[in-house]
């Protein structure tokens, strides 16, 4: 794993009863996991978790699209369950 990937990694819990990653950091109202993410150009952004997941374990998420979790667990992480949709 890269760096980034084992830190994200580390900020989670595994389910006995299933493969997720369940976020340990911190959750938004909405009940997402979200984490400062270090951007190109060296500034700070605030994503959801399962977005900083993609970027780590997959790449880009393209423009018009979103991070989903294919499990249905709001708090899930795991880069085999993520999944873009189109906005």
């Amino acid at each position: 794993m890269t760096p980034q990937q084992q830190k994200l990694h580390d900020m989670t819990k595994q389910l006995n009863d299933s493969d997720c990653w369940i976020w340990q950091g911190q959750v938004s109202n909405s009940g997402y996991g979200r984490v400062m993410e270090v951007q190109t150009n060296r500034s700070t952004k605030m994503v959801s978790a399962q977005t900083a997941s993609y970027h780590a374990f997959v790449g880009i998420v393209p423009e018009g699209h979103l991070v989903k979790q294919s499990c249905g667990q709001r708090l899930c992480i795991n880069p085999k369950h993520l999944e873009l949709i189109a906005v």
